[in-house]
């Protein structure tokens, strides 16, 4: 590979976040590359190693001070996802996502703050509805005390009763540490409604693609699959599950006899115009947003605007209930709550 060619593999990489897997099959896959790339693929997975080391120490310290105080909780997402993959630290790191209970939230703000000795902003639900986050140890956190926001009550209180029930957790082992997560049905369900929710707010990249994909292919085995359907049924999203699903069988070489849902001509038909905003757009869409770096907030909220409206638009009818309920239901919440942090700026 010349280096031409591999400064254009590594840059598009970036932007779909899967760098250190495309390193890493590079490496084992014995690829000649000139001297200054093989530095500069050195240095990158040592500095992803080096990252996802102190998200591990993180990650651990977390669950500990919170076991310590017997305060039920789980981590979602990065560092419990990364332990899939056959080289965790080779996982583009992220935020360290947890869960807790809204009525343990105020006991878990006060534990955490005097114990690490930071200070958590709180801002008013219309303006921060799920998650309050805070940086401790060169990490970010969120704490959340809603996994998802649906526009539908009947999903959010689906989704929420299940994540609530302490009979759903288990244990992963991260960094050496048993780290409390989502049973493997619950987990690829929440893990996947992200992703979509992702998707239509304003994008995503081929790792959240490859996160899902890692889970199906390794917790096979105790994946319930008849549960996992009446789930995807329950909020209307088995048809938006089936787009993906010929994404991560016909491109991301997942063996089709793990992939839960049927696959369809209408799913592929979905699943092309998925993969083609994924690999346009970027991670959560920033590509689609470069050119307003210098524009006014103003403009930038405005384009905002219309690129959330717009990409709903593009997936009403692969969730129609969930999508429409959204520019009747949610849209004029979300525009009165910044409304009324605008106002109390002033």
């Amino acid at each position: 590979m010349a280096g031409w060619q591999y400064k254009e593999v590594m840059q598009y990489a970036e932007r779909q976040c899967v760098m250190g897997l495309v390193t890493d099959c590079l490496r084992t896959n014995d690829m000649e590359l000139p001297k200054k790339c093989v530095i500069n693929l050195l240095k990158l997975q040592n500095a992803m190693e080096r990252e996802n080391k102190i998200l591990e120490d993180n990650v651990a310290s977390l669950t500990r001070l919170l076991d310590g105080h017997h305060i039920p909780h789980v981590v979602v997402k990065g560092q419990t996802l990364a332990a899939l993959y056959p080289k965790p630290r080779l996982r583009i790191p992220g935020d360290i996502d947890f869960y807790v209970s809204e009525k343990d939230m105020e006991k878990v703000m006060k534990v955490i703050q005097e114990a690490w000795d930071i200070k958590i902003k709180q801002e008013k639900k219309e303006v921060q509805p799920r998650h309050l986050p805070f940086k401790y140890n060169n990490s970010t956190f969120e704490m959340h005390f809603k996994l998802a926001l649906f526009p539908l009550p009947r999903h959010q209180r689906y989704l929420d009763e299940l994540v609530d029930d302490v009979s759903t957790r288990t244990t992963v082992n991260v960094g050496g540490t048993a780290i409390p997560v989502l049973q493997p049905t619950l987990n690829v369900f929440y893990t996947f409604i992200h992703l979509y929710h992702h998707l239509r707010k304003e994008g995503v990249a081929l790792r959240q693609l490859c996160d899902v994909v890692i889970m199906l292919d390794k917790l096979h085995d105790s994946i319930d699959t008849q549960l996992l359907k009446q789930m995807l049924d329950a909020i209307g999203y088995r048809k938006a599950f089936g787009a993906f699903g010929c994404i991560f069988v016909d491109k991301l070489g997942l063996d089709e006899q793990k992939f839960p849902v049927s696959i369809g001509k209408s799913e592929r038909k979905w699943g092309k115009k998925i993969l083609d905003d994924i690999l346009l757009h970027g991670n959560w869409g920033k590509y689609e947003r470069e050119h307003l770096d210098k524009k006014t907030s103003v403009k930038r909220s405005l384009h905002t605007g219309r690129l959330l409206f717009a990409r709903y638009a593009k997936y009403l009818m692969l969730t129609p209930a969930d999508n429409v309920a959204f520019f009747t239901r949610y849209l004029p919440k979300l525009m009165i709550g910044s409304i009324k942090k605008n106002l109390r700026r002033k």
